[in-house]
């Protein structure tokens, strides 16, 4: 029986490699299309020059992202327009508040946390700054849609961990507490 298959495995082996003795036919060139295509130019991939500072020697928000590794860490004033604008509620403040005079600190932050972004007023720039501070900063008294020149600390990471933002956010100090006569503490 050894034998036997042997012997059958070379015959359907020399079957295979003789074929059944048709040829195929070979395919023939296909034809090609005399349509043409119109394509736009090729895309100019060249960076455009952006605009850095202001005349005033204030930064462009534009400026500031682009070049974020030369801000990262340092104080930066940039000029910019409020947009997405995000406070905490107000909460109405208690009688004997009212009775001394003065309006009570709102609380110092909510949830979500009191952002913006700022965004240069040339609409050429697509770019946008998160701001972030407290309610106890210059924040509350933004308006969207309003042009305002800022200072605060361009970081990645927010102090208290808050926010974190690859691209860079600019964080605002609190105002000093006012005193009851309408003086600041220090």
């Amino acid at each position: 029986m050894r034998n036997g298959t042997i012997a059958g495995l070379t015959v359907g082996f020399a079957a295979l490699i003789s074929g059944c003795g048709a040829e195929v036919p070979k395919p023939k060139p296909s034809v090609r299309s005399n349509v043409q295509v119109a394509l736009p130019d090729k895309p100019d991939l060249t960076a455009k020059p952006f605009k850095k500072v202001h005349e005033d020697g204030t930064s462009t928000v534009e400026g500031v992202l682009r070049e974020r590794e030369k801000y990262v860490g340092e104080t930066v004033t940039v000029r910019g327009v409020v947009k997405k604008l995000v406070v905490c509620p107000e909460v109405a403040a208690p009688d004997a508040a009212d009775a001394v005079g003065s309006k009570p600190r709102p609380d110092r932050t909510c949830n979500p946390p009191p952002h913006f972004f700022l965004v240069d007023k040339e609409p050429a720039s697509k770019r946008e700054l998160l701001v972030y501070g407290s309610m106890w900063s210059v924040l509350p008294q933004m308006k969207e849609g309003e042009e305002v020149t800022l200072t605060g600390a361009f970081d990645i990471v927010s102090k208290d961990g808050v926010f974190l933002r690859q691209a860079g956010l600019l964080i605002l100090d609190d105002l000093p507490k006012p005193k009851p006569d309408g003086d600041v503490n220090p």
